[in-house]
């Protein structure tokens, strides 16, 4: 009986332990999101300042 509980238990614990990866992947996944349209964002501007514009947003 305490094995059965002793593997509930770890079981418990590594479906926490997956739940908590996929959240903190989900925020480097946003996170990366996020610098690569500031990236395209920067290279735009950069564009229309060549070409005489500006943007607006």
């Amino acid at each position: 009986m305490l094995g059965l509980v002793f593997a509930f238990v770890l079981l418990l614990f590594f479906v926490f332990l997956f739940v908590r990866e996929v959240r903190l992947d989900r925020a480097r996944f946003k996170e990366q999101d996020r610098l690569g349209d500031e990236h395209i964002m920067r290279v735009i501007e950069k564009f229309l300042k060549e070409k005489g514009k500006s943007l607006e947003i």
